[in-house]
């Protein structure tokens, strides 16, 4: 009866599409197999490194699984670079033949017996001179790509232009510059990223996918791609390298040839709004306004929003402590007159907060410093250029400038930031103030307030609300 084996086919890059690469790798390893009289079960992985350990390759995870299950006695493969690049997947095959002495490694470049002591030491070797020729060749092509990116400045060096230009890479799209300045607009005003998600989607202007669909409703649109879309760095015309926006010698970015949709210092703006957002999360639940940041005078717990019969069976909104939430379960109260309550304290502490926030966002004081580490790491490259220091120096120097440059920089960020998140919202009405989004109420009403903590009303206390019970905790 013949022995069934695991024929494998893999190959990193199918350029062309037409999987012409494992399609030679598949005669080769069946012809093997047939030579042998052996039984070949296929496993292909087309367009798939072995090399990036990020990467998952479903034929591969299953050959092992089938292996180790025994329903194949082995595995047949064009060369041992095709089957992996990775030493922890070799030892992961290696454990398998260690529980299932008796199996088969064969290739077209000869067995290898992973039974044995030098088997397994010769496939170990040629494991790791894969590995390291695949990484050196992606040292050197992302060194070459740094290369081009810091010369090239173009938006795109192929594939698809990013929402806010026109196909040619260069000139903005009048209608997409429009858009994300008006969503820009929107962040400082308060509004959040899924508003303008939805406002999107609903007026059809929005992005293409990368097959050159439109997004739509059914796919939908994600949260995170319209925030990178509105804080990506290229928008106002800075140059991007993986992620990573490129820099001079002088530490300044790096222009782009592309037309700028908005200044470096609104996009400035805008980032460090969402970063201070971040770093203070604003509670949220339908349209309760306290919401989170009421808190059970019983327990302590955060309370929610939700409706609730009353004493004549109506339903009506109100903030409740939850068991399910880890709560107590023991206090809950209408939110009407509650929310009437905090908004009437926090309209009467509109001028404190206003003074508040004229002493108590100073500017970032690290600026000279940056100024001067920028310049010495200037002057140090200026040196080398004109051979006036060895190459051994800048190495010896230049990280540790570079890390004070980077850490001035994530400073200078953070104050903006929290200056941000700093700016009181004006309510200079009760009007005002409810024309404001619910989010933005939320924000102001942390502003004046830590909490509000909400006592229980005791047993029979009647249908009257008792303000004494509504204790602010102010900032």
């Amino acid at each position: 009866m013949p022995v069934p084996v695991g024929t494998y086919y893999r190959i990193s890059e199918d350029m062309a599409g037409d999987a012409k690469g494992v399609a030679r790798q598949r005669e080769d390893c069946l012809n093997l197999a047939r030579l042998r009289r052996w039984e070949p079960v296929q496993y292909e992985d087309n367009d798939l490194s072995a090399y990036k350990p990020d990467v998952v390759r479903p034929d591969f995870e299953q050959m092992l699984k089938d292996l180790d299950a025994g329903i194949i006695k082995g595995i047949v493969v064009y060369d041992l670079d095709r089957f992996t690049r990775q030493p922890r997947e070799l030892e992961r095959t290696i454990e398998i033949y260690d529980r299932h002495p008796g199996l088969i490694f064969a290739s077209l470049q000869g067995d290898i017996n992973l039974m044995t002591s030098d088997g397994r030491t010769m496939a170990r070797v040629l494991v790791a001179f894969a590995n390291k020729a695949s990484a050196d060749t992606a040292r050197r092509v992302k060194r070459k790509q740094k290369e081009l990116a810091t010369k090239d400045v173009k938006l795109v060096h192929g594939g698809r232009v990013p929402f806010g230009w026109l196909p040619d890479g260069e000139t903005a799209d009048p209608t997409a510059k429009k858009e994300i300045n008006k969503a820009h607009e929107r962040i400082l005003a308060g509004d959040k990223i899924s508003d303008i998600r939805d406002d999107w989607l609903a007026r059809d202007v929005i992005p293409k996918s990368r097959s050159g669909k439109r997004f739509g409703k059914k796919e939908g649109l994600q949260h995170s791609t319209v925030t990178r879309m509105l804080s990506n760095p290229a928008v106002a015309g800075i140059k991007v390298y993986r992620g990573e926006v490129l820099r001079d010698v002088n530490g300044a970015p790096v222009k782009g040839a592309w037309e700028a949709l908005c200044s470096p210092e609104r996009l400035e703006e805008v980032t460090a709004t969402l970063v201070g957002r971040s770093m203070r999360h604003v509670p949220s639940n339908a349209s309760y306004l306290l919401s989170g940041i009421a808190r059970c005078g019983k327990c302590g717990s955060p309370m929610r929003g939700q409706y609730r019969k009353d004493r004549k069976g109506n339903r009506i909104p109100a903030y409740c402590c939850h068991q399910e939430k880890g709560g107590c379960g023991g206090v809950a109260r209408k939110a009407e007159p509650v929310d009437e309550l905090i908004i009437d304290l926090i309209l009467a502490d509109e001028e404190r907060m206003k003074g508040k926030a004229a002493v108590s966002t100073p500017a970032w004081d690290g600026e000279a410093q940056l100024a001067k580490v920028l310049a010495e790491i200037a002057e140090l490259k200026q040196a080398k250029d004109a051979d006036q220091i060895s190459i051994s120096t800048v190495i010896q120097f230049m990280p540790v400038l570079e890390a004070k440059r980077d850490k001035l920089l994530t400073e200078q960020r953070r104050a903006l930031a929290a200056q941000r998140t700093a700016q009181v919202i004006s309510i200079a009405s009760r009007d005002a103030f409810d024309a404001l989004p619910i989010e933005r109420q939320k924000l102001r009403v942390l502003q004046s307030l830590q909490a509000v903590i909400i006592h229980p009303a005791g047993k029979g206390a009647g249908p009257k609300f008792n303000p004494d019970l509504i204790e602010p905790v102010w900032t």
